[in-house]
């Protein structure tokens, strides 16, 4: 039976039909946790975890995830050509910022407290959203951060060059993947998640890494990553550090332990945590649970000044 606090949407933000996922609705709790996830931006990879921290708030905070534009395949219509004009600037780095923008001002009221909880990518997202959010932020939760110097990081070493010179050849796949059946596409999935105990909401998000237009735009946001995401900007951390904390893989190869150790240094009174459980970086596939049990405890305090 479908949980009756969950809500699927389709909404047009800056002409990019964006995936919305939904447990619970505003309401007089004054709060909301907006999670923004990382790269596949798909928000339906978060619903295991989404639903936890519902759960740990007895169904009185609402919990969100926005999908990044155009990461989540979605039916074709006549505005096709129109909405694939639109993610030639929507899709890049900078614009998937302005479309979470534009999302919060247009679709969460200002007087509501948000807790944001950034993923990966999200987390350097959620950076450059503070100064033109900072008066309606409660509290920012960055979960394994990659914030800074990704191009330098083992994985990003590797990624690197594929995503400069190869993303043709991982397009040209997944349109040749695109011809097969949904069932096929399906078992394809199963097969590569073989041997892991992974939530039912991760095979149906991966489909739409079967949509060519999905991965070119995975893949061009991925590029710009490496490109963008270089130096940690000391000035705009300083300014919200009050409000941001910080939770570190023991071992990920997209921010290596080595990076909690400096940004430690460099910020001695930031609430930083290094992870003791040995979470992966990509933690919805087999720690939703234990992800969002730690978060519910750690914002705890935080929800205790606006019920106080």
């Amino acid at each position: 039976m479908e949980d009756i606090h969950r809500k699927s949407e389709i909404v047009h933000i800056l002409g990019m039909p964006t995936h919305i996922l939904k447990y619970g609705t505003i309401g007089q709790s004054g709060v909301i946790f907006l999670i923004i996830p990382g790269n596949p931006g798909i928000a339906e990879y978060y619903d295991e975890f989404m639903k936890v921290l519902y759960q740990n708030s007895k169904y009185t905070i609402p919990v969100w995830t926005i999908s990044h534009a155009g990461h989540v395949s979605i039916p074709k219509s006549a505005d096709n050509l129109a909405i694939e004009k639109a993610s030639y600037s929507v899709c890049s780095l900078e614009g998937q910022i302005k479309h979470k923008l534009t999302f919060i001002k247009d679709h969460i009221p200002s007087n509501v407290k948000l807790v944001l909880i950034g993923h990966s990518i999200g987390c350097y997202m959620i950076l450059k959203l503070l100064d033109d959010l900072d008066h309606q932020v409660l509290r920012c939760f960055m979960l394994f951060p990659t914030i800074e110097r990704m191009a330098e990081s083992p994985k990003g070493q590797v990624a690197t060059p594929l995503l400069k010179y190869l993303r043709w050849l991982g397009a040209l796949i997944v349109q040749g993947l695109s011809y097969l059946s949904p069932h096929m596409q399906f078992r394809l999935i199963l097969w590569y998640f073989r041997g892991k105990t992974v939530p039912d909401c991760i095979y149906n998000a991966s489909m739409s890494l079967f949509d060519s237009f999905c991965v070119s735009n995975v893949m061009y946001m991925a590029n710009m990553e490496m490109q963008k995401v270089q130096k940690l900007d000391e000035d705009l951390i300083k300014r919200h550090l009050s409000k941001i904390s910080f939770y570190y893989g023991s071992d990920d190869h997209w921010c290596p332990k080595s990076y909690y150790y400096e940004f430690r240094d460099k910020f001695p009174h930031a609430d930083t945590r290094l992870c003791k459980d040995d979470h992966d970086h990509a933690f919805v596939l087999e720690g939703s649970q234990q992800m969002a049990d730690i978060l519910s405890s750690w914002v705890e305090r935080d929800l205790h000044k606006i019920n106080d």
